[in-house]
């Protein structure tokens, strides 16, 4: 990200704080979207993972959404916005969630984790080009992960697009994921101006039956009180 767009952005942010506080009108996200969204990262991945970095993580909202639901591991967000992040800590960090100051699209630190998310960080037209920042990131987030990259997008469906927000055409990012792995989920079903995609690191199959490992136990299930083998 351009440093000019880094600087728009935290002032973007750092000026809805002000006014809204802890509020998903800070974060952009109203009508009660947020907890949709959430919804449907977690019907791509479920909540079987050990542990998530979320990227652009705002308030660190997901991780409360998470222990709602059970989830007990490990919690990293970040962000380049420093006064949304010192909420988080406070409403979170007590719990177990940690943050830090980090943009990914610049830096390469060393924050491995099971899934990496990023809910509404494209969303924001730049100066820089939109779908150059989204390789950037989906690269680095691809390096950051072991297991599946979840991100969201604006869609070009949008009736009344706003000339300060960057649609995606969905084609186009599906293209891109597919350059990591021929797992991938695209997800256009939630919300009529957005959908969601899940870029999954293991894309074995076996030859003789071309389906995707975890689902290699839908092929040939046991009839009722059969014993294996």
């Amino acid at each position: 990200m351009l440093e000019a767009d880094r600087a728009e952005t935290r002032a973007r942010y750092a000026a809805r704080y002000r006014e809204f506080g802890y509020d998903p009108r800070t974060l952009g996200w109203q009508k009660g979207r947020q907890r949709v969204r959430f919804a449907a990262v977690l019907e791509s991945v479920g909540t079987s993972f050990g542990s998530l970095l979320d990227v652009g993580c705002g308030f660190g909202d997901l991780f409360g959404y998470l222990r709602e639901r059970g989830w007990q591991g490990d919690y990293l967000g970040v962000d380049i916005c420093p006064e949304l992040l010192e909420e988080g800590r406070k409403r979170f960090g007590p719990l177990g969630a940690r943050f830090e100051c980090v943009d990914l699209s610049g830096e390469s630190p060393a924050l491995t984790a099971d899934v990496a998310v990023a809910l509404g960080v494209f969303n924001h037209r730049l100066q820089e080009d939109n779908l150059e920042f989204i390789g950037q990131m989906l690269h680095a987030m691809w390096a950051q992960s072991t297991q599946v990259v979840v991100t969201d997008f604006l869609s070009t469906t949008a009736d009344r697009p706003k000339p300060d927000l960057f649609h995606a055409d969905a084609n186009a990012i599906l293209q891109m994921a597919l350059g990591y792995s021929k797992r991938v989920r695209l997800d256009h079903s939630y919300m009529p101006f957005e959908f969601l995609v899940a870029i999954w690191h293991d894309d074995s199959f076996s030859v003789d039956c071309p389906v995707f490992a975890p689902h290699l136990s839908q092929v040939n299930p046991q009839p009722p009180g059969a014993s294996p083998g």
